[in-house]
């Protein structure tokens, strides 16, 4: 069997599931370390990097949980009712990818307006945002990345409220 012994930025960003552009940085701050026969252009312009570098690459951190939490402010009055359909509508909106989203509506002690807490599994963030203001017309929002599912599922479910899950399995 025949192994390369030069890789290419894509095999290393399919390798490790990360982006191109991100192997590029990397590969910019390897380029002044490493010699020409480890790291060098080919005549096409591609990046040619020997296998021994490999190691380089490895991410330094992996998330074990790819959630991310989001909040839902809606800025007009909607029912439990009403916003299970517009999330249902959302999860429809991202029929192409796997999505799961995670959410319970809690009621706002200051104006008694429902919002949601939420933990999301979504590969495009940008479009999952855009199907949520498509759906609730106008809101306000905050997202951020988890790093206590276990913590953030009990403050969800601290008033007793059980956590709604919607699959998109594609």
């Amino acid at each position: 069997m025949h192994k390369n012994e030069y890789l290419t930025v894509k095999d290393i960003s399919n390798k490790y599931l990360m982006s191109t552009r991100n192997v590029r940085r990397i590969i910019s701050t390897l380029e002044n370390n490493c010699s020409e026969a480890t790291l060098y252009k080919d005549k096409n312009g591609h990046w040619q990097i020997h296998h021994l570098l490999i190691g380089k690459f490895k991410p330094q951190r992996t998330r074990k949980d790819k959630y991310y939490a989001v909040t839902i402010d809606p800025t007009h009055k909607y029912s439990v009712k009403d916003i299970d359909i517009i999330m249902l509508f959302v999860l429809k909106q991202l029929a192409e990818a796997k999505v799961e989203i995670n959410y319970v509506v809690e009621q706002k002690k200051t104006n008694g307006h429902n919002h949601i807490h939420s933990y999301v599994k979504c590969p495009n963030k940008r479009k999952l945002i855009n199907c949520f203001r498509l759906g609730f017309g106008q809101l306000s929002y905050h997202e951020s990345v988890i790093f206590d599912l276990n913590g953030w599922k009990q403050y969800i479910t601290k008033d007793n409220n059980n956590i709604k899950t919607l699959k998109n399995n594609s």
